[in-house]
């Protein structure tokens, strides 16, 4: 694994993270949309403000990756929310999987640096593996997001032990 797992790769992606979250108008964001409602400004998978996002309002979105997950979903698609409009459930779900899996890879990478006993570096040996393997649509919906993500954030939480001081 590479830190360009983590990369967002724009041009093979179907503007996924302009469909799949809600943002509320304020500070970040220059107008609210709900959640599976496409952003205002795609034109169809390119963000028309893309080059003015912050002089627009649009610090959320500058600010925001989605460390890999896109391209990810995209390829594992093959075709788009816009072409499939039957397909957008589900690959909005397969997103917001995706980005939480590349989280807690980018997380349990990070812990790496630690001096972790033996037991703690097999079981991060073990969680990455769990989260490394080649994703399919069916093996996403059958993955336990909550159970695994708590389980993980917990683990991690564990390390505090072998922060340095």
């Amino acid at each position: 694994m590479s830190s360009t797992d983590f990369i967002p790769d724009c041009a093979n992606c179907t503007a996924l993270c302009c469909i799949a979250f809600a943002f509320d108008k304020g500070e970040h964001f220059a107008h609210g949309k709900d959640a599976g409602e496409p952003c205002k400004n795609l034109n169809h998978h390119l963000c028309s403000i893309h080059s003015d996002l912050d002089k627009r309002g649009y610090s959320g979105c500058t600010a925001y990756t989605c460390l890999g997950a896109g391209q990810r979903v995209t390829a594992m698609f093959g075709q788009s929310w816009q072409d499939q409009p039957k397909l957008t459930a589900p690959i909005i779900n397969a997103f917001r999987t995706m980005k939480d899996i590349q989280e807690l890879r980018q997380l349990l990478e990070a812990s790496a640096s630690l001096s972790l006993p033996a037991i703690q570096s097999g079981e991060r040996t073990a969680w990455l593996d769990a989260l490394s393997g080649n994703w399919t649509r069916e093996s996403l919906d059958q993955f336990d997001r909550n159970r695994t993500s708590a389980s993980i954030r917990m683990w991690l939480r564990g390390l505090a032990a072998y922060l340095p001081r």
